[in-house]
């Protein structure tokens, strides 16, 4: 009677996670808890391209003592290309270039090279990257909007010119002002091609900006819900950065308990500029580097390389790493699962909802 019930049960699971995979489109999706044990895939993969910077942020760790010990270099294209090869012959997905630490427009050829991925990877879906938007103007926009790029993040404060030379460390506010304005406009006339979120570093309150005539031309090309500020969730960069540098009235982001692995792990596979895989995406972190990307000629093997699952297994032990004891960044791996009845529920109601409306048009 248990043997039936055991074999029931796991043909139940099978078909669930099936049934999930269909619908969320992934077949790399964490369902069960013994799914992050038994590891398939990344659900994104991600190359860091370039660790040089344009801006001096108050609030980021770029320039200062402690957060990055590496040199710096430009793209490595046998990494990025080795990366996107294993990556694509494994089914493909998401794939982002953005630096850690420093400004992927400050590559001069970026648009040869995303338009070089979309003609030599199928299997790229989803290609995207963060910018300061301070060199925009030495691309051609309809270009980048026309690349292959699908999704681009401005990180910036838009507050005012002084604002954004304290809180940015460059006096280089209407130019982004002006950059991010024209690129808006000419993906506009693509039809909105491309995805583009304003991603705003700036102080509170943010009501005098929600009033300005800068924030209601922005959002005359894209949806208030794509304007979004980063409010109290900062992080300090292993102590690095301090409350007065963070844009006024904001505060760091407050510790969680992490006896659970964070989700980094589980996540994204993240390259760093040399091709060493790095189990984080949001610090440059020598305690979370494992094995070079070159040295796999799969993305499960790279996946799943030796010490990377020794980092995974200890913090399901109780071994934190150290770099991960203050980081703000956490989330607890568990976020990713997909198969709670309330998350279907919901996901089933807007995909008949969206369909319907199709219909109705």
């Amino acid at each position: 009677m248990m043997m039936n019930y055991q074999t029931n049960l796991n043909i139940f699971e099978k078909l669930y996670k099936k049934f999930l995979t269909i619908l969320y489109k992934n077949k790399n999706i964490y369902v069960y808890e013994k799914d992050f044990r038994n590891l398939s895939l990344p659900s994104s993969v991600g190359y860091e391209a370039i660790n040089i910077c344009n801006a001096r942020c108050s609030f980021c760790g770029y320039g200062k003592v402690g957060a990055d010990p590496r040199k710096k270099i430009k793209p490595n294209l046998e990494v990025l290309h080795h990366t996107l090869s294993v990556y694509n012959e494994s089914g493909g997905g998401s794939f982002t270039l953005s630096p850690i630490l420093g400004e992927i427009t400050a590559i001069p050829n970026l648009i040869e090279i995303l338009e070089d991925i979309r003609a030599r990877y199928k299997n790229i879906k989803g290609l995207s990257f963060y910018t300061n938007a301070i060199l925009l103007d030495r691309f051609d926009l309809q270009k980048l909007i026309n690349s292959g790029v699908s999704d681009i993040d401005l990180s910036t404060c838009l507050s005012g010119k002084e604002d954004y030379k304290r809180v940015y460390g460059v006096d280089k506010f209407d130019q982004v002002k002006n950059n991010i304005l024209n690129l808006l406009e000419v993906n506009k006339k693509n039809n909105n091609k491309v995805r583009i979120k304003l991603l705003l570093r700036q102080d509170k309150p943010f009501d005098n900006f929600l009033k300005s005539d800068l924030y209601n031309k922005i959002v005359s090309y894209i949806p208030k819900s794509d304007v979004e500020f980063l409010d109290n969730q900062w992080d300090d960069f292993k102590g690095i950065i301090k409350k007065e540098d963070l844009p006024r009235n904001q505060e760091f982001k407050k510790q969680m308990d992490k006896t659970k692995p964070c989700y980094a792990l589980f996540r994204k596979l993240e390259i760093l500029v040399d091709g060493t895989i790095q189990g984080c995406a949001c610090r440059v972190e020598p305690d979370l580097w494992t094995e070079n990307i070159k040295n796999f000629s799969n993305l499960k093997d790279a996946w799943n390389n030796k010490t990377y699952n020794k980092i995974r297994n200890e913090w399901f032990e109780g071994k934190i790493p150290k770099s991960c004891n203050t980081c703000s960044h956490y989330i607890p791996y568990s976020n990713l699962k997909k198969g709670h009845p309330k998350k279907v529920s919901k996901l089933i109601y807007k995909k008949v909802k969206n369909k319907l409306l199709s219909y109705m048009k």
